[in-house]
């Protein structure tokens, strides 16, 4: 296998030359870059990973932190950013962390050391007590639904409109003339919990509907957390018409709360979700949720480290819209 220097060497350039058309292609002439791709292509080269980290400071590999990767949610936005890092050749180090984060710390520690590029945390946003503790270093960072105050490292902020998820599914119901409508929201003093009970409550008074507070309740995203508080709603002496649930996978515990209850959807209780993931247009009745583009905020987290990176560019902001779908779950109350 030839040496960088030899393919140097052959095309007539410098070692540095050559080295540039590898890392940094701008800075050489086209027709010298295509030179020395000839040469290295005749040869079939492959670049030593290790020496191009050695030589640059960089490994051209991203960190991604995310919650466990058997929620849909959490696939959707691995699969985004995988497909970004393969489009800019370069590669994607996966962390998963325990549900509450508390081990994100050893996470971050462990992608530092690893000499990452660029770290996307996308896990569940953490309490103020665990993000303190976190050492990125001088390490680029993007965040997901982050909503405290940030290190001067941080490069990104990035997440969807909660606010006008929580709006869409309850001025929804409200159209087709639900008037009760219980709410379950997600993991309290989380800014994308808040975000969506704020539309909820938005959309009621608009309205003219009262928010009746034994119709919201707390959850924490997860299917057993929406089938408990379905439940109590449900058996409410006055029960609600229609639930709003905060993600679709409480949305699937609200299923089973009313399937036990004997109540049939959407003719005795309408329900909708929030996240469109892939299995809900398949369950029955298929559910009404809103559409976020998981993938989409995965590759754009991406690209905001890969744009920003040993670049003083500031924080970029970036809240990708939401989109209700209308499906077999809901519709008008009876009388």
């Amino acid at each position: 296998m030839p040496t960088l220097r030899d393919i140097a060497r052959e095309a007539g350039v410098s070692v540095g030359t050559a080295s540039n058309v590898l890392n940094d292609p701008n800075v050489v002439s086209s027709e010298t870059r295509e030179r020395v791709l000839a040469v290295m292509r005749s040869h079939n080269y492959r670049p030593s990973a290790v020496a191009r980290s050695l030589s640059t400071g960089r490994t051209r590999t991203f960190g991604l932190i995310v919650s466990s990767i058997f929620n849909p949610f959490t696939a959707g936005l691995v699969q985004g950013a995988s497909e970004a890092v393969r489009d800019m050749g370069r590669s994607l180090l996966v962390a998963t962390t325990a549900y509450d984060g508390r081990d994100v710390p050893e996470q971050v520690d462990m992608l530092v050391h690893q000499w990452i590029d660029g770290i996307f945390l996308a896990s569940q946003p953490l309490p103020e007590t665990v993000y303190s503790q976190l050492g990125f270093g001088e390490t680029p960072v993007v965040v997901m639904d982050h909503g405290q105050p940030l290190p001067g490292n941080v490069v990104g902020l990035v997440g969807f409109d909660w606010r006008g998820a929580g709006y869409q599914v309850t001025k929804h119901l409200i159209e087709l003339g639900h008037q009760r409508i219980g709410y379950v929201g997600g993991i309290p003093a989380r800014s994308s919990s808040a975000l969506r009970e704020e539309g909820y409550r938005q959309a009621l008074a608009e309205a003219g509907i009262s928010c009746d507070p034994e119709l919201c309740l707390e959850g924490n995203y997860l299917t057993d957390s929406g089938l408990e508080c379905a439940r109590k709603l449900l058996q409410h002496p006055d029960r609600p018409t229609a639930l709003a649930m905060a993600n679709d996978m409480m949305a699937l515990g609200a299923y089973q709360a009313a399937a036990e209850l004997g109540l049939r959807i959407p003719d005795d209780v309408s329900i909708t979700g929030i996240d469109d993931n892939y299995f809900v247009a398949h369950i029955s009745p298929p559910l009404t949720t809103v559409f976020v583009p998981t993938s989409k905020l995965g590759r754009v987290g991406i690209e905001i480290l890969a744009e920003t990176t040993g670049r003083d560019c500031g924080v970029r902001q970036v809240v990708l819209p939401v989109e209700l779908v209308v499906r077999q779950s809901t519709a008008p109350p009876h009388s």
